[in-house]
């Protein structure tokens, strides 16, 4: 990229301390982004330790600018760990993208081996997932041209 794209990072702090945010990370050498949901820990920091992860391939990238190009009503991306390389501590992941009125909310479900579930959400603003597009249509046009 002609600047170097690292890190998107959208915080939704609230004073009851039930924020959420939402880290938009870009892996060049992988040509994938990872989406990392925390949850606020309180009114100045986010529990990242404890953070929900899902990697999108530049497929599942352009899954998501269609989506928000052609204003759909919601994309499911669904993960199953045992089908890739990589050891995961989860038996499998659903990113879905809902369109509301003026947001967008952005919910990761993922469900552990020992079957519990573990969720977070967070509503990114038509400006947030505008900027979103702009990253993502970038690293495409970069990782095929």
């Amino acid at each position: 990229m002609d600047k170097k794209f690292n890190q998107y990072r959208v915080y939704k702090t609230n004073s009851q301390n039930t924020g959420t945010a939402l880290s938009v990370d870009y892996n060049a050498e992988k040509e994938s982004v990872f989406l990392e949901f925390a949850k606020q820990k309180d009114e100045k920091s986010y529990d990242w330790q404890n953070k929900l992860t899902i990697k999108l391939s530049i497929t599942e990238i352009a899954k998501v600018n269609i989506f928000y190009l052609n204003k759909l009503p919601e994309l499911n991306l669904f993960h199953d760990p045992a089908k890739g390389e990589y050891k995961s501590t989860f038996k499998n992941a659903v990113l879905k993208i809902t369109k509301g009125t003026n947001s967008y909310t952005f919910r990761l479900n993922q469900q552990e081996t020992d079957g519990k579930l573990n969720s977070i959400s967070v509503n990114l603003s038509e400006d947030e997932l505008y900027t979103m597009h702009l990253l993502f249509a970038k690293i495409i046009q970069n990782s095929y041209f």
